[in-house]
């Protein structure tokens, strides 16, 4: 039995996805919730998310209740695996309320696996535990000296030590770093708008009149199933070590992300500014949390998730319309489609 932490969050879904699809596994779902039948409650939403008939794998499938900063119950029997996703991606949480959910909750869950017999532990961290180091950052590099933007980086870093630390407790571990996270290169499908939807979307609305980066700043971007993939290789294979699922130095610059968003939504490129002298209608706010992310110069490594895993990530022009194209469906969130619906009708579209 595979336990799954974050199955209700995006990534975590995209890898349930695989594991109901790829394998024959059983699953467990470690879900927030008080007692059992809430739980259940929440997991039958999520494959409502995913599928046009939730009950289609729903043999195979079930709820573990419990928090990260909680109590959680016992499994109901030894695992084999425990492939933890579950996170705050919360960028202006109080420190040690970061803490509480990204570092406490990751030791809860080494404990967990180590009592429950797991033979492997797959964490997913972030590519950004890099913070303010410029360059190069590859897979093996962790401690550089670097600050942090907010508390979601610093914690996922403090967490990594934390899984590096415990290594010793499983027959193997591993580590996946993803960067920004986008809906599915084909379909465009997403149930969270975020990051960079946020700036996208105030761009379509007209709302930006400058750019508040560096036009040859790099937005590291990578679509959800490359991200999924990739944990999945982690699952399914012995592969150890730490894997970055970012898109490189194929990464796209600001001006060449700002090139793509005016030939789709027919707008005038603006000028570039400083972020700190940005006086747009979307400078303050909960948005103002993203822009730090679009005047970066870090370059992330991924040759050993190229040569190990075999992946390599789409480029951001190749995909970049279908997710617009998408989140205008699904007006930005306020509407939607099953990830099963939105992928048949991806399969329709003309080419």
């Amino acid at each position: 039995m595979i336990l799954l932490t974050g199955a209700t969050g995006f990534v975590g879904m995209e890898v349930l996805v695989r594991l109901l699809e790829q394998t024959d596994r059983d699953i467990l779902c470690l879900v927030r919730a008080h007692d059992h039948a809430a739980a259940e409650r929440r997991l039958n939403g999520v494959l409502e998310t995913l599928y046009r008939d939730p009950s289609r794998h729903a043999g195979r499938v079930q709820a573990l209740a419990g928090d990260l900063t909680g109590d959680i119950a016992a499994p109901p029997r030894e695992l084999d695996l425990v492939c933890h996703c579950a996170a705050s991606i919360s960028f202006d949480l109080p420190l040690e309320e970061a803490r509480a959910i990204n570092v406490e909750g990751t030791r809860a869950m080494l404990g967990l696996a180590r009592a429950a017999g797991a033979r492997r532990f797959v964490h997913v961290s972030t590519a950004y535990v890099a913070g303010t180091r410029p360059g190069d950052f590859g897979e093996d590099m962790l401690d550089e000296g670097q600050g942090f933007r907010n508390t979601y980086e610093q914690t996922k870093w403090e967490a990594e030590h934390l899984v590096a630390d415990r290594a010793g407790d499983f027959a193997s571990t591993a580590v996946a770093r993803p960067s920004i996270v986008m809906g599915e290169s084909d379909s465009g499908w997403t149930p969270a708008f975020n990051v960079l939807y946020w700036p996208l979307r105030a761009f379509a609305r007209g709302l930006f009149d400058q750019v508040p980066a560096k036009p040859d700043g790099r937005v590291d971007v990578v679509p959800v199933d490359h991200v999924a993939d990739g944990i999945m290789r982690l699952v399914e294979g012995d592969a150890t070590g730490t894997f970055n699922l970012v898109s490189g130095e194929h990464a796209a610059t600001v001006d060449q992300l700002a090139e793509l968003a005016c030939a789709h939504f027919d707008r005038p490129r603006p000028p570039y500014v400083q972020a700190g002298a940005f006086g747009g209608a979307a400078a303050d706010g909960h948005g103002a949390v993203y822009l730090p992310y679009f005047d970066m110069s870090v370059v992330f490594d991924d040759t050993r998730t190229r040569t190990v895993l075999g992946l390599r990530p789409p480029k951001l022009p190749e995909y970049f319309d279908a997710l617009m194209d998408y989140a205008d469906l699904a007006k930005w969130g306020k509407a939607g489609l099953s990830r099963e619906e939105a992928r048949e009708r991806g399969a329709l579209a003309p080419s």
